[in-house]
């Protein structure tokens, strides 16, 4: 937030010459193009998320990460506990099993597509709050459910509440971090998002076993408490039109020119009515009427979809297969987890050291994101027939557990570019590019493992991931195609009479 103590205060002033200097200070606020829009007062302006000192940024960044780290760990951290919670209930259905799995995914699917709208009206920091609020609130009611129906309603609620992270936290990262730097940004973000659920089975399957499935719920709870506070007390505001706008508001109650405004307060969107059905709108009209967003979007869909369906196929495989002890099932998923984290660290130091070279030959593309995919995205196929075959044929467990590591690297580097190239591509719109991408991603995510069981029993896990591999490899050339049209395709792109697709950092 631009706070008014770094606001000129000399406005109203009844000496001659300091009424001169102030009309000098304001001056400096102001656009060079047009004397009534406020801008920053020049490159190095302090309340420029961009200016932030390395201590705020740091502090923001740590929060976000925690975050990042809470919401979808809570997505697995049950999965261990389900035979209790549908013993408890006294349920054999299979699919409704999954169903409270996967229903906590589906409420990412709807969460931003009024966070990221909302959040482009008044801020990222006002949405982080009230999805932390609900999600605490509703994962700590999870513990008191008294049905099946009841702990699905509440999952949902959760995770549209913990959705907030998804919609929000890549958009505060670009508005924190300069595009050269932005890679490893978002690996360290990307690594939380990824690591939260590889780790949860096993925190949750020991906690199951000590303490009972209630507080598998109010464990997480008490975490996504603790995140309420941190960003209440640390986060800052990063949103540029937003603290333009609060710093123009100011100005004119300082000064009394009426005249005086943001950018964003001018021209069509200055009507907050349609400018908020517009962006309740923007997220679907890039979906389906951008195919730079439509294509992303659907590549990481299936690396999500993928990790879940994996995610409610591991106990099968390892308590029936290798026999397992059932506290112990939680470290089956250690492989993802490290294979994630090789990914992401991978991924970021390529990604930023191929912009930064493309960059010397005055080639800003950020369809350069995309490239790196044409080595790490087929490793989703290796991993995935390495983990069919040799756990069809029952080979000793470690060799199931590289094909997750190696599927781990593919899925979720995959994830990375394409979520840095929408940054990159999409800067005015990211909440909404991300919104799109993170639709189809929680859709396909939710609903994989409500068929997967299925699938797994008719073919078996030697058939049933060989298909999902095949099917990961078809998409293979995408890098490619992107690299060759992309550029073109986003100059095409207009909503609402404007060009969506600006590629400026």
């Amino acid at each position: 937030m631009y706070r008014k103590e770094e606001l000129p205060s000399v406005y109203s002033h009844p000496d001659s010459s300091v009424a001169s200097s102030a009309t000098q200070v304001v001056k400096n606020f102001l656009s060079e193009n047009d004397s009534n829009i406020v801008n920053w007062q020049g490159e190095n302006d302090a309340a420029n998320p961009r200016n932030f000192p390395s201590w705020k940024k740091t502090i923001n960044i740590a929060c976000i990460f925690y975050l990042c780290l809470v919401s979808p760990f809570t997505s697995s951290v049950v999965a261990p506990a389900i035979p209790d919670i549908m013993a408890d209930f006294a349920s054999t259905d299979a699919y409704l099993s999954a169903f409270v799995l996967s229903v906590y995914v589906l409420g990412y699917a709807f969460g931003p597509l009024l966070i990221s709208p909302l959040s482009e009206q008044y801020g990222r920091l006002p949405l982080y709050h009230a999805g932390n609020v609900l999600f605490t609130v509703c994962t700590l009611a999870c513990g008191r459910a008294n049905s099946l129906g009841m702990l699905a309603v509440l999952r949902f609620l959760a995770g549209a509440g913990a959705s907030n992270v998804f919609a929000l936290a890549p958009s505060s990262l670009a508005d924190l971090v300069a595009k050269e730097e932005r890679g490893r940004a978002m690996a360290l973000v990307g690594m939380a998002y990824n690591l939260g659920p590889a780790i949860s089975p096993t925190a949750g399957s020991y906690l199951n076993a000590a303490q009972g499935w209630r507080w598998v719920f109010y464990l997480t709870g008490i975490l996504g408490g603790a995140g309420t506070l941190l960003s209440m007390i640390c986060m800052s505001e990063t949103y540029e039109p937003v603290i333009l706008r609060r710093k123009a508001a100011h100005l004119r109650k300082q000064t009394g020119d009426k005249t005086l405004r943001a950018k964003s307060d001018t021209g069509p969107g200055a009507n907050k009515i349609k400018a908020f059905r517009e962006a309740m709108v923007m997220p679907f009209a890039m979906l389906f009427f951008s195919r730079p967003i439509f294509f992303t979007s659907l590549l990481t869909a299936v690396g999500y979809g993928y990790v879940y369906i994996l995610y409610t196929t591991i106990p099968s495989t390892f308590l029936e297969t290798y026999h397992w002890a059932p506290k112990k099932l939680g470290l089956a998923y250690l492989g993802t987890a490290v294979g994630n984290l090789i990914g992401m660290v991978g991924a970021s130091v390529m990604s930023d050291s191929l912009v930064k070279r493309r960059a010397l030959k005055d080639d800003t593309r950020p369809e350069i994101r995309l490239l790196p995919m044409i080595f790490w995205w087929p490793l989703v196929s290796v991993g995935l027939f390495m983990y069919a075959w040799t756990a069809q044929h029952a080979v000793h467990w470690i060799a199931p557990l590289i094909g997750t590591t190696i599927f781990g690297m593919g899925a979720m580097s995959a994830i990375f570019f394409t979520g840095t190239y929408i940054l990159d591509a999409y800067p005015l719109h990211s909440a909404s590019g991300m919104a799109a991408c993170s639709v189809m991603r929680s859709l396909i995510g939710g609903l994989a493992p409500l068929f997967s069981h299925k699938m797994y029993q008719d073919l078996g896990v030697g058939w049933a991931f060989s298909l999902l591999a095949l099917i990961a490899l078809a998409f293979a050339p995408v890098p490619v195609v992107f690299y060759k049209f992309g550029e073109k395709w986003r100059g095409q792109e207009r909503y609402g009479g404007r060009v969506v697709s600006k590629a400026t950092a």
